[in-house]
């Protein structure tokens, strides 16, 4: 078994025939064909979905066989019903081994069904990625055995995917019927599918049709139908030959249509053979293959010789105007290469883009100047060289302007409104300059900025119609119009015009900075709010046990940022609120409220007792302190070196009186801070100690 696996993946690119024929199969989850042949009929069927399949080859299949016609005549239901066969499952392995050593396709099915791994790409490891190489396996597994049994009738017989009904009488009609027998459930529906047979007639495969040889430079695209014979051919071979008879294969892998999917069907094969030479004819036909492994009479036979790509490309130098004001274009093309070409071809647009035409035909090989007698104000030339077997190579564009290097005046008379919805109307004053053709519109955010062009090619009209965002922090927008000739000469800018926007937008927040709970009230500082257009901030207060009353004003200022708190009444919650206000009436959304608890409160010594001792011979400093209050909730501890900013140490609570610091080092003064926060919030006075060590 180790051997299918490596022919598994060999076949890998040319899988899921199946698999893209049943995206578009309809809801039964097996589907069945036939094929009369002489006094037999080959039967196929397959399972739509992998889960099928793996259920399938455990529990088997039933095939059922009714008359429907005979001699001619339907017969009435209840039609003769024979069970072909009551339960069709995959052969035991024991059974494969003759037909995998001759046959690679059944070698891939019984590598699916019975292989103890069949290697997936990109496997993935963990958990869940078990569980989705598992089900990645299962459909590689599926597609791979559906694929080879449609490339070996024999082997689908084995995989309980085919069956060859010999017990018939030629002339009747057959319904066939293949079933699932896996168990039913309460939700379960019956998985079967049927085909009618007609056995009056044997009709041979058909050949495919539409060959098409189309040269290249030491390759040949080969194409030919593939939509009409999609039901009859699942995959092709490709033969080639020098002298028209006798044809070889090329590569033993048949081809399948890869690019076939159910929402962008494909309708023709495309194949490209790649050659050793050109000039050389070759010969090719091609065969289908049927599902049930046959191989169809060949198509017509076409050929093609590789042609030779025309390596060489014209290139222009240099343009001039002659005395009547013609242009006359010069170009290079390689001496040696003139041969090759039959003529040069000039073609002429008005925009690079084009589209271009040509103007000039029929141009001499050995020519390299020609004259263009119909310029217009901006000329776009490229050169052409035609060569053997409609090879054609093309020159990059040259743009030639006629002479005019006088620009239009700049536009007057701009004027234009932004109304609620931000959408701007300009106008202005039509040039009168005859050889006019539009205006370039630019926009700019800020009054000092490089304006920005909003306009893809020049306008016509002498009005626009821009629309700007209102909800931003730019309260103004500027316009400038430039004018444009038909030579491509642009004016001087237009005097700039400012449009300034509906105000809708109010103006940011301000944020509280910092609070304190004072013996003397409570002191709050705020950052103003950062819009450019606001007149005053306006302070708020609100004593919780009296929501009710709102909230109260307590100061308004366009400059200042802070404000102490005095008229407040002890063991009282506060809360505060600050507002912006701009010059158009519109009022910000609040800051982040705070909240303090003013209580009565001695704040200046809370903290008694701050000492330390030093243990020289254990290498460490104890801290002690006593707290003097429960209106105490944490302390902070700062430590430095003498000189050095102090940074946070330790955050302790309350109920915590000492610490013990053993990070310090010989010769050094450890200057520490204590620092209590309060329940109400706020700081109480913070004490200092200096210690040598």
């Amino acid at each position: 078994m180790k051997r299918f696996l490596y022919i598994v993946i060999f076949f890998g690119i040319t899988s899921l025939s199946y698999g893209q024929r049943n995206e578009d199969a309809s809801q039964n989850e097996v589907q069945i064909i036939a094929r009369f042949q002489k006094n037999k009929v080959l039967l196929r069927w397959a399972p739509t979905t992998a889960g099928v399949w793996l259920k399938g080859n455990t529990y088997g299949y039933v095939l059922e066989r009714f008359t429907v016609k005979k001699q001619g005549k339907l017969l009435s239901p209840p039609y003769d019903r024979v069970v072909l066969k009551d339960s069709i499952r995959p052969k035991p392995i024991e059974d494969w081994k003759d037909i995998v050593l001759k046959n690679d396709y059944a070698a891939i099915i019984a590598q699916a069904i019975y292989g103890e791994g069949f290697q997936v790409e990109d496997m993935q490891e963990g958990g869940v990625a078990q569980i989705i190489n598992k089900s990645a396996e299962i459909e590689q597994r599926y597609s791979f055995s559906l694929y080879a049994a449609d490339m070996n009738f024999e082997g689908a017989q084995m995989a309980a995917l085919g069956y060859v009904d010999e017990a018939i009488t030629p002339g009747e009609e057959y319904l066939y019927r293949i079933k699932s027998r896996i168990p039913k459930t309460k939700n379960s529906r019956e998985i079967s599918s049927s085909v009618i047979v007609n056995t009056v007639h044997s009709e041979p495969l058909p050949s495919p049709i539409d060959l098409i040889a189309v040269p290249d430079d030491k390759s040949i695209l080969l194409t030919w139908e593939y939509e009409m014979f999609k039901s009859v051919f699942t995959s092709y071979f490709v033969e080639r030959s020098e002298n028209g008879s006798d044809f070889n294969r090329l590569g033993d892998i048949p081809l399948v249509n890869l690019n076939d999917k159910p929402d962008h069907p494909a309708k023709r094969m495309f194949y490209v053979d790649t050659i050793s030479q050109n000039n050389k004819r070759y010969h090719y036909r091609v065969i289908g293959i049927s599902p049930f492994g046959e191989e169809s009479p060949a198509s017509k036979i076409v050929s093609a010789m590789g042609i030779k790509k025309l390596a060489a490309t014209p290139h222009i130098l240099r343009h001039e105007f002659d005395a009547e004001g013609n242009i006359v274009l010069t170009w290079d093309f390689l001496k040696e290469a003139e041969h090759e070409i039959t003529s040069f071809e000039l073609n002429w647009a008005a925009q690079e883009a084009g589209p271009y035409k040509a103007v000039l035909s029929n141009i001499s090989p050995s020519a390299r100047k020609t004259t263009f007698k119909q310029p217009e104000p901006s000329n776009y030339f490229k050169i052409t060289a035609h060569g053997q077997n409609n090879q054609k190579s093309t020159s990059l564009s040259a743009f030639v302007q006629t002479i005019d290097s006088i620009p239009p005046s700049a536009p007057i008379g701009l004027v234009g409104t932004v109304d609620s919805l931000g959408v701007v109307q300009i106008k202005w004053l039509a040039n009168t300059e005859k050889d006019m053709l539009g205006y370039r519109i630019f926009r700019g955010n800020l009054k000092n900025e490089e304006v920005t062009q909003i306009t893809i090619s020049p306008i016509e009209s002498t009005s626009f119609q821009d629309t700007v965002q209102v909800k931003s922090l730019n309260k103004k927008v500027y316009y400038q119009v430039v004018a444009v000739d038909q030579r491509f000469n642009m004016s001087e800018y237009s005097e700039k015009l400012t449009l300034k926007k509906p105000d809708v937008v109010p103006p940011s927040s301000p944020v509280f900075q910092e609070y304190k709970v004072m013996d003397k009230g409570v002191f709050v500082k705020w950052i103003n709010s950062s819009s450019d257009d606001v007149s005053h901030h306006q302070l708020y207060r609100q004593n919780t046990k009296e929501a009710d009353k709102g909230w109260q004003l307590l100061f308004e200022t366009d400059t200042i940022n802070s404000y102490t708190d005095t008229k407040l009444e002890s063991n009282q919650k506060y809360r505060y609120a600050i507002f912006a206000q701009d010059d158009s009436g519109l009022v910000s959304a609040p800051s982040v409220p705070i909240t303090v608890i003013v209580k009565n409160v001695d704040l200046d010594k809370v903290i008694k007792g701050f000492s330390g001792t030093v243990d020289r011979v254990s290498k460490k400093i104890s801290l002690s302190w006593r707290v003097t209050t429960q209106e105490v909730q944490e302390v902070l501890i700062y430590k430095s070196k003498e000189n050095e900013t102090p940074v946070l140490w330790k955050q302790l609570l309350s109920s915590k009186t000492n610490l013990v610091d053993t990070n310090i080092s010989p010769n050094n003064t450890y200057v520490y801070h204590i620092k209590p926060f309060l329940k109400a919030g706020g700081y109480a006075s913070m004490e200092t100690i200096k210690i040598k060590y």
